[in-house]
């Protein structure tokens, strides 16, 4: 941090007052510049014996006046190009930058040339290469998409590595077709090189991208293609193996051949805290061979790896999915409420919007460098402002959503607490058991959204009801999911009984008034009327009093 101040500060002071009889550094710049490829290290260190850029001066005694500005943009382009070897250099040697002031030098002095400019386009790419590091995949992406149209060249190795890097950007954010596309043209300029090692990874991320589509068989013929490559890295040549397990047990559901993939790649990993995708994996094996127990075991040895956010929320689902086979009903509530917290992680954090907005900001660049810098800061502020608000907004839905689905979750717990103590239960108390059943359901309908729907607009307004196609869609949708069980005990008992009169009798448990039911299931109340009228015929008497007319207290609670 104290040498990016120095290097601001010296920039500042030499804008101002111009720098007069200073040593010559444009050498050593050039001989860092020529080392960086083949030897970043000594770039690095050669770099390090400036103390701070400062500008060569053909003369000395600078006067003052209109003789001072070809000085003074000299010191600043010396001071640009020091920024950028010197933040290169130390991405090379994977040395992280806590700050982007120090590559913003360069970008800021180099900007976006009309014409085609290798050192404004390093510097952008550099930048791209700082917010990669971050993980910042929107301003990473951004600034890559600025570099790559300022190459003079197509096949320098730093466009190459644009795409690379943009490939994988895109692929983090599930953008498959934009990845695909930028892998291939990364895969076809370093083949054209004879770069063999890039070759070999844009081969497997490319193959990473066509599994995440399913896509298995183009996948596998990469991954093979990725082994066969004697200059791919050990690493990628390690990984291979677990995307071929993932293969052989989701296309294949050859269980034999997975395990042995994940066998070649624990082998070959000493340190077994990395391997949570593998235990995961492991788990989902023992799933597709029905061994609960032991699928249980590996999603929690999963969990105590050092796993990426998808491979932990994917334990959880499973895990919840398997604690009630296991008897460990007390643990579902706990795994469900971890498991919805990363699912809605990783949708943040594989949402597209971003990374979208700027690869059509830069379809439109031309227009944006029409704006003044007061336009653009007025801009940003509107954004983070508009950013922040739908932040608090969305903190709030999330809030009240997951409030609801525990709500539910609780009253399913019930409903499945009412199932097991009908089994028991003598023939005498059936009726008593089907009461609090069906209050259950009602109380779980209203927990979803279509309850202030229907109940709601039912009960402020007194005009006639409308409903769109879509509300009552939704409407009938909820209260199948929400009356399911009672439904089924009504069909087994009464086996003529159609779907449509099941809706009637919900509809008649919520207590909703006649309008908004002829409404949802679209029947004029003359009809209406004579389908309760068969009803009643047709069911037998205490059911009919159950829906009818009875009207339990907690119903409406």
């Amino acid at each position: 941090m104290r040498r990016y101040a120095q290097l601001i500060l010296f920039v500042v002071l030499s804008a101002l007052f111009g720098c007069n009889g200073q040593q010559a550094v444009n050498p050593l710049l050039a001989q860092a510049e020529s080392l960086l490829t083949d030897d970043p290290r000594a770039a690095l260190a050669l770099l390090d014996s400036i103390a701070y850029p400062q500008p060569f001066l053909k003369g000395k005694g600078a006067a003052s006046g209109s003789n001072q500005s070809p000085l003074l943009q000299e010191g600043k382009g010396e001071a640009a190009l020091y920024a950028l070897l010197r933040t290169q250099a130390e991405y090379k040697c994977y040395i992280t930058p806590e700050t982007d002031s120090l590559i913003r030098i360069a970008t800021d002095y180099y900007g976006t040339p009309r014409r085609k400019n290798y050192h404004a386009a390093l510097a952008w790419y550099t930048l791209g290469c700082v917010y990669s590091d971050w993980h910042d995949d929107a301003a990473a992406v951004e600034a890559y998409l600025t570099a790559k149209p300022l190459f003079p060249d197509t096949l320098n190795r730093y466009y190459i590595l644009c795409n690379q890097n943009l490939g994988i950007h895109y692929l983090n954010r599930r953008m498959y077709r934009q990845s695909l596309v930028a892998l291939t043209a990364c895969r076809s300029g370093a083949e054209r090189i004879g770069d063999s090692a890039t070759v070999a990874f844009a081969d497997y991320h490319a193959a990473l991208a066509h599994l995440y589509r399913q896509e298995y068989t183009q996948a596998q013929a990469l991954l093979e293609r990725v082994q066969a490559n004697p200059k791919a890295t050990a690493l990628a040549q390690n990984t291979v193996w677990l995307q071929l397990a993932k293969i052989a047990l989701y296309q294949h559901k050859d269980c034999t051949r997975a395990r042995y993939y994940l066998h070649l790649n624990e082998a070959g990993e000493p340190d077994s805290t990395t391997l949570g995708a593998n235990y995961s994996l492991r788990g989902d094996i023992c799933c597709e061979l029905q061994q609960p127990d032991s699928a249980y075991y590996w999603y929690r040895r999963s969990l105590a790896c050092q796993s990426e956010l998808f491979t932990e929320c994917w334990n959880y689902h499973q895990l919840a999915e398997l604690a009630p086979r296991l008897g460990l009903t007390d643990s579902v509530p706990a795994y469900v409420r971890r498991y919805t917290l990363l699912a809605d992680s990783v949708r943040y954090v594989e949402r597209q919007s971003e990374v979208s907005e700027a690869y059509s900001r830069q379809q439109v660049e031309e227009s944006r460098r029409a704006l003044t810098r007061h336009n653009v800061r007025i801009l940003l502020i509107v954004i983070a402002l508009a950013l922040f608000s739908a932040l608090l907004a969305g903190i709030g839905f999330l809030l009240r959503d997951r409030r609801r689905k525990t709500q539910y979750l609780r009253l399913q717990e019930e409903l499945q607490q009412n199932r097991r103590e009908s089994l028991n239960i003598p023939e005498e108390d059936q009726a008593e058991l089907r009461r609090r059943k069906l209050d259950i359901c009602c109380r779980m309908f209203r927990r979803t959204p279509s309850a202030r729907l229907l109940l709601g607009r039912t009960a402020t307004t007194n005009t006639a009801l409308s409903f769109s196609a879509a509300e009552r869609t939704q409407i009938l949708s909820d209260i199948t999911t929400s009356f399911i069980d009672i439904m089924l005990d009504v069909k087994n008992e009464v086996p003529q009984i159609s779907e449509q009169e099941l809706l009637l009798c919900a509809f008649s448990a919520l207590r909703s008034p006649s309008q908004a039911v002829a409404e949802c299931l679209i029947l004029s109340p003359t009809t209406l009327r004579t389908r309760k009228f068969r009803l009643k015929e047709k069911l037998p008497a205490e059911l009919f009093e159950l829906f009818f007319e009875e009207t339990p207290s907690n119903i409406n609670s």
